[in-house]
């Protein structure tokens, strides 16, 4: 009943909700019912590398299965991203995806209305731009999808090889 009320809210994007029982299940559903169930597996693999099990349909991610690889360029790691939201102990049993142009105010009641927003898995509010001065990835280290969870590593690796900067 709650999944119904809230795909009639305007600025909903999408619903994400885990199976309640293991294995579990990931859900993302559109406002109009289309629906992607996906879970870790081996069926496809995303542009990071990591590799899905999926059923239904991909156009809720506006997405494409080519050679092997789920492409969604319109929402970048929207797979993995989803499935640790979910798995977190401290999320909600139900999580929203804010539509391009659309903010959600965090529980402290603050936002960031023209510069980024919370909540969004589209890539207007997903990706932006990184400049490395002195340090950063090497070529050999080139990727198709960077993503924050990436930084950490490339600047501990930095320290650790005694590089100057």
């Amino acid at each position: 009943m709650l999944v119904a009320a809230l795909e009639d809210l305007e600025g909903v994007d999408l619903l994400m909700w885990r199976s309640a029982e293991e294995p579990y299940e990931a859900v993302i559903r559109a406002p109009g019912g289309g629906e992607l169930r996906f879970s870790p597996g081996s069926a496809v693999a995303d542009p990071r590398g990591e590799r899905w099990d999926l059923e239904g349909d991909l156009n809720v991610l506006a997405a494409r299965i080519e050679d092997g690889r789920l492409l969604a360029p319109d929402y970048p790691d929207a797979l993995t991203r989803v499935w640790s939201a979910l798995m977190c102990e401290n999320a909600g049993d139900l999580l929203l995806s804010a539509a391009p142009g659309y903010e959600f105010v965090d529980w402290g009641g603050s936002d960031h209305v023209g510069g980024g927003s919370h909540g969004s898995l589209h890539r207007s509010d997903s990706c932006g731009a990184l400049i490395w001065c002195g340090t950063g990835p090497s070529t050999r280290d080139a990727r198709e999808l960077w993503s924050l969870r990436d930084v950490a590593p490339m600047v501990r690796d930095h320290f650790a090889s005694g590089e100057e900067s």
